[in-house]
């Protein structure tokens, strides 16, 4: 091909047609001249037939036309570059046009195949070169980018006569090429890639003009290509700082500005936020000459754009606030926020325009801002005005639908707390009351300074005239001049330190008062079902704790119950693994009470841990002292309490000193929380209970000797029983054992204070389950009391009365628990008798059939006698006490004492748990008890021994269970919330059957209290896990609801229905209720039904076409009902759900619904010129009959005169 003959942009043009043509030749045969000359036949061979790159020749010959191609156009490089007569210059651009454009060409040809020659390792084992096997392309990638780089730094204009033909080598054979490969993101994590593909652009932007070319192939690439991003803010950051061209990343930054973004794209914003970030990170200078063009797409529907922008600005703070320290260092902690430098309104204006997008209306956004406010509190500047707003926005945040935005918002609180700027004066800790006593010392001296200083000679001066106080913003300000210059500078100094301390604790208080207000939205956040957001909740308490702020503590208290969570990690977005809520629960005890301080002794630290762990059951509930138990008993098993620890609680428990009754209380019950993981920690010390507990202390305080009584029947061990499993693991001592008859006096010791009925309970609990023969010393005591207590005084002390029938119905109830602990314990005995007798066993033996049997007979045995023996044989001292109770409850009125009608009533329902026969002679009584008692603590615990009746006769108790149901209208609390809990325990475990009544129980969702309705919601989340069964009452609760005696306000059903609708997710179920709820509409005539029934539908999910269909379909049901504003108001709020459900190719799809939506206009519009027509038509005949009406007695009037 002769020289003359070669024109670069005609080669280019006919290479982007594909017209150029060659034989393949192999050029092993050749030397390295003629290698050259058949270079393009090589390439067309390897681009018109790429599985030739198979045959190790042509693949050897593939890398070696490689190598000719480098290093003859790096020689014709060196010689441009040695060549000092600039005429010949010329002669040199054939040649290194003729390399420029061969190599471009390789490069587009090996980037097309770049799966067969970057595979190479796949041929290793045919025998073929060793070198040809082990090159890639990949790996010469960077010698071609080298090549390329001396070449842009060794050309000139001297080369080309025309600037037209440098551009075209440059753009075309130069850039071209390291533009395609910038398209391969696997080149990026290779350095020597990477750079030296920078490398090439930037001499290309620098030394020949290319600026314009890459800033179009940059918004390109930000277009299409994602991975491509943040490479190119490192190209322009590079560019400016090593080359110092600045003007292009100016140039790409206002075309990104004048970027529009819907919310329908995707890639692109994406792309675009990253690079800005990156630039943000890199070049902020940049990016802040340009901000005012940038601030629009803060506002661009893409909410990836908006959440770049909040990022961007967030870097921009940083460094305009690093920029602060390094002009004006801070001396003082309390001149630090005071001193204003340069770029201090800028930084106000981007804080303000980032708290702005905490209302943002896309989740993401608002995550992304708190994020931002989060990664700006680790700076070394405080940003103290900035801080109080950040800690405002953060509260309210953490009542934000989201539970992101939630989650980030206590990571943003807790960063507040952690880099707070309140800490070098005075420690750190965040007491509310101790900040404002110091506010007040502060602004008491400020106050009597100001006053000296504004008035210093008032009085002296004319003191007959009247005094007026003067406004503020008039205050004679020479005076004040005069004042401040008579002033020493010491005292100016003091003076002006006051002032500034004074707004320091003000500043403080509004911190903390932000945060206090946070507590009440934690605590409930804790019962999140989100675990990351509970986590975080738990994170905050602990550091709140720790700094002491006022109600960190109950929250403390209330995250014992997380004790019961399901302990399982949890792996976050980002791939981080978070510890198990229950875990993490152990850990914050830990770090708060049991870890070890550094600067106390090893007593004094046993000291302290022994007290918080004492404090920690007082004025604690039922609920938290369970799951106190179970967290104590926990870090037992897992031996994370320390043997001195326990000493030290016995030493409390024990000790001979007059000490406070709580300290005492608190010691034993501390040690029976972890006698439950580990029953010799009280084995071992059964006469110091019998000491203290039972004995002279204990008579005089029953609420120590209760938990006393616990703690000894820890002794007898904790083990759960697995249903029909026959061990029992139970320690019992003989009757003769001191233990005995130290119970036996807590029970019939005589007194007056309520406490008793407590420690008499666990007293008599703790007999049974220690004792070897429980019943003798049961009779013991009950012939005792009856003496005691029915004897010919027993008028005259109705506690007496009360303890009786007390301690009669829990023996009763306990006598069954240890029937059934001896029906197991002979089973236990027979089967262990059957196993050393398998041996002997002969096949084909009937010893099976007749232990079989063996074990009916006791089973029936034992029912017998819990149905027949107990209350109604001649032997049985229970049966005496039976109609007594009954006669008691049936003649309630007859016993002004409350508390011989709460006992008879509860041991009227433990007796009832004994027999059938009782209970079913007993159950109408028991019901009206429950209607008609007056007294609270009466029906409550009617409530619950329904439940437990339930259990024992589920059958009875069903067949009357709208009785029960009826509890949950009751006016008292108590009785409302035990109503709630024994239905959610009976219904959820299949021991009475619903029967239409849960709408009675969706009531309870709206209920006031938040117990109450907390109770409710989860007894309908624990309901939705059985099949169907939200799904199969839905129409009752619909029914119950809106319409009859029962239904419930128009807002109260909505918001009910919008909590119950969120388990109907399934697209079959969906699809029925839609067709159930449409045929509604034929049946109703009330507009309220109509409106509630649309909103039902407007609940459901419309994601299938078989949804839709079903609703179109029953037009005619409802189309006469669309004239009402809010019915239709519904319909189209489902029509944009099922746009929002379709896909976008669903183009027909889009048409039907445009066709119904028109449909139902037609039909809202005639519905309301009916309605319209016909309220006009019965005022017109109200009208007409008002006028006819007068005039019938007028002519009476006229006929009589």
């Amino acid at each position: 091909m002769a020289s003359s003959g070669f024109v670069l942009a005609d080669e280019l043009l006919r290479l982007q047609e594909d017209e150029l043509e060659f034989e393949a030749v192999d050029i092993d045969a050749h030397g390295a001249e003629a290698q050259l000359a058949i270079v393009d036949r090589i390439v067309d061979a390897v681009a018109t037939m790429a599985t030739a790159v198979q045959d190790p020749s042509m693949y050897g010959a593939c890398h070696k036309l490689l190598d000719s191609l480098l290093s003859g156009m790096s020689t014709i490089t060196e010689q441009i570059a040695h060549e000092t007569d600039a005429g010949q210059l010329p002669a040199l651009a054939d040649p290194l046009e003729r390399y420029a454009f061969l190599l471009q060409w390789l490069v587009q040809s090996l980037e097309k195949h770049r799966a067969l020659f970057g595979g190479v390792q796949q041929n290793s084992q045919r025998g073929a070169a060793r070198g040809a096997d082990t090159w890639t392309w990949a790996s010469s990638i960077p010698a071609v980018l080298s090549t390329m780089t001396r070449a842009l730094r060794t050309i000139s204009d001297h080369l080309w006569s025309s600037a037209a033909v440098r551009d075209t080598f440059v753009s075309r054979c130069i850039l071209r090429p390291v533009m395609l490969l910038q398209e391969n993101e696997s080149y990026f994590k290779s350095q020597a890639i990477k750079r030296g593909m920078a490398k090439v652009i930037c001499l290309a932007v620098k030394n020949h003009g290319q600026a314009f070319n890459v800033q179009t192939s940059i918004a390109q690439s930000l277009q299409y290509y994602e991975h491509m991003a943040e490479p190119m803010a490192e190209l322009l950051y590079m560019l400016r700082v090593e080359y110092d061209v600045e003007r292009l990343a100016e140039d790409v930054l206002r075309d990104a500005a004048s970027k529009t973004f819907t919310s329908m794209d995707s890639k692109s914003p994406r792309s675009y936020g990253r690079f800005l970030v990156r630039m943000a990170e890199l070049n902020p200078h940049s990016i802040l000459k340009q901000i005012s063009l940038l601030q629009k797409q803060m506002d661009s529907e893409s909410y990836p754009m908006r959440n770049a922008m909040i990022e961007v600005q967030g870097h921009l703070i940083k460094d305009l606030a690093m920029a602060q320290d390094e002009v004006a260092p801070v001396h003082d902690e309390i001149d630090e926020e005071v001193q204003r430098n340069p770029h201090q309104k800028q930084i106000d204006t981007f804080f303000e325009r980032i708290f702005e997008r905490f209302l943002d209306l896309t989740t993401f956004v608002r995550t992304k801002a708190i994020q931002v406010c989060a990664g700006l509190c680790d700076m070394p500047v405080k940003f103290a005005p900035q801080r109080l707003e950040m800690a405002a926005l953060a509260v309210r945040a953490l009542e934000d639908r989201g539970s992101n935005v939630r989650r980030n918002a206590i990571a943003l609180l807790v960063k507040l707390v952690l880099s707070h700027p309140y800490g070098m004066m005075h420690g750190g800790e965040l007491d509310a009351v101790a900040w404002e006593q110091r506010a007040e010392v502060v602004n008491a001296e400020l106050a009597k300074s100001d006053a000296a200083l504004a008035f210093p000679e008032q009085e002296e001066e004319d003191p007959s005239l009247p005094e007026r106080k003067p406004r503020k913003s008039v205050l004679d300000l020479d005076a004040l001049a005069a004042s401040q210059q008579s002033m020493t500078q010491a005292e100016q100094e003091k003076l002006t330190k006051l002032r500034l301390t004074a707004q320091y604790y003000a500043d403080a208080l509004v911190f903390i008062y932000a945060l206090e207000q946070s507590i009440l939205i934690l605590v409930q956040l804790l019962a999140s079902t989100n675990k990351a957001e509970v986590l975080e909740s738990m994170e905050f308490f602990r550091i709140a704790h720790e700094y002491k702020i006022r109600g960190a503590a109950e929250g403390v208290r209330a995250m014992v119950h997380l004790i019961w969570a399901k302990d399982n990690a949890l792996v976050m977005e980002d791939g981080s693994q978070l510890k198990g809520v229950r875990s993490r629960l152990i850990d914050v005890y830990r770090a708060l009470y049991f870890d070890p301080y550094p600067n106390l002794s090893r007593t004094e630290n046993v000291a302290r841990i022994s007290r918080h762990m004492m404090e920690l059951t007082l004025s604690a509930t039922l609920a938290e002292l369970t799951s106190l138990e179970q967290l104590f008993s926990t870090m037992q098993a897992e031996h994370l309490v320390a043997a001195d620890v326990i000493d030290k609680l016995w030493e409390v428990y024990a000790s001979t000193r007059p000490i406070a009754k709580a300290q005492r209380r608190g010691a034993i019950m501390v040690l029976s929380m972890l006698a439950t993981a580990d029953r010799a920690l009280v084995a071992d010390k059964i006469d110091t209970l019998l000491q203290i507990g039972l004995g002279p202390l204990g008579m005089r305080d029953f609420v120590l000797a209760k938990h006393t009584c616990i703690a000894l029947q820890r002794v007898s061990g904790s083990a759960k029983k697995v249903k029909g499993a026959l061990s029992d693991a139970n320690v019992r001592y003989p009757m003769s054992h001191p233990m005995f008859a130290r119970l036996r006096a807590v029970v019939q010791i005589q007194g007056t204070d309520d406490t008793w009925f407590s420690a008499a309970e666990h007293a008599i609990q703790a007999i049974y389950l220690l004792g070897e023969q429980p019943d003798a010393l049961a009779s013991e005591m009950l012939r005792q009391l009856t003496l005691v207590s029915l004897g010919t005084t027993a008028d005259q002390n109705p506690f007496r009365i009360a303890q009786f029938l007390f301690v009669v119905g829990h023996i009763a109830l306990k006598e069954i628990v240890y029937l059934e602990s001896v029906e197991r314990e002979f089973k236990r005995r027979k089967a262990a008798q059957d196993a050393s007798a398998d041996q002997d066993k002969q096949p084909g033996s009937e010893l099976d059939q007749v232990a079989g049997s063996a074990e009916d007979e006791v089973g029936d045995m034992v029912a017998f006698i819990k149905d027949r023996e107990l209350l109604y044989g001649p032997q049985s001292l229970l049966a005496c006490f039976g109609p007594m109770i009954t006669h008691i409850c049936a003649n309630m009125h007859d016993y002004p004492d409350a508390r011989i009608r709460r006992a008879a009533a509860l041991s009227l329902c433990k007796f009832m748990c004994i027999s059938t026969e009782y209970c079913e002679a007993n159950l109408a009584l028991l019901l009206h008890v429950l209607k008609t008692s007056n007294d609270a603590v009466v029906r409550a615990n009617v409530v619950i021994g329904l439940g437990d009746v339930a259990i024992c006769f589920g059958t009875l108790v069903d067949e009357n269970s709208e009785r029960l149901y009826a509890g949950l209208g009751d006016a008292d609390l108590s009785v409302k919330k035990n109503t709630l809990m024994v239905l959610t325990h009976l219904i959820l475990n299949g021991m009475i059957k619903v029967k239409g009544q849960l709408g009675e129980l969706a009531k309870c969702l709206e209920d006031s209290e938040p117990r109450v309705s907390d109770l409710a919601k989860l007894f309908f989340s624990e309901l939705a896990t059985k099949e169907n069964a939200v799904y199969n009452n839905l129409p009752d609760i619909i029914s119950h609801l809106s319409t009859g005696q029962h239904a419930v306000e128009e807002e109260v059903f909505t918001n009910t229905m919008r909590f119950i609708f969120t388990f109907i997710d399934k697209e079959r179920q969906a699809e029925n209720v839609i067709e159930k709820l449409c045929q509604r509409f034929r049946l109703t005539t009330e507009e309220r039904q109509w409106r509630d029934i649309a909103f039902c539908l407007s609940l459901l999910p419309y994601r299938s076409e078989r949804s839709v269909k079903k609703l179109v379909e029953a037009l005619p049901f409802y189309q006469d009902k669309l004239y009402s504003p809010e019915v239709y108001k519904r319909f189209t709020e489902i029509l944009t759900k099922m746009r929002q459900g379709k896909s976008a190719q669903a183009k027909a799809g889009d048409t039907d619904l445009r066709e119904f939506e028109d449909v139902l206009a037609h039909a809202s519009a005639q519905g309301s010129q009916e309605k319209a027509l016909e309220s006009a038509t019965n005022a017109h005949l109200a009208h007409a009959e008002k006028r006819r009406a007068p005039t019938r007695p007028k002519r009476g009037k006229v006929a009589a005169t």
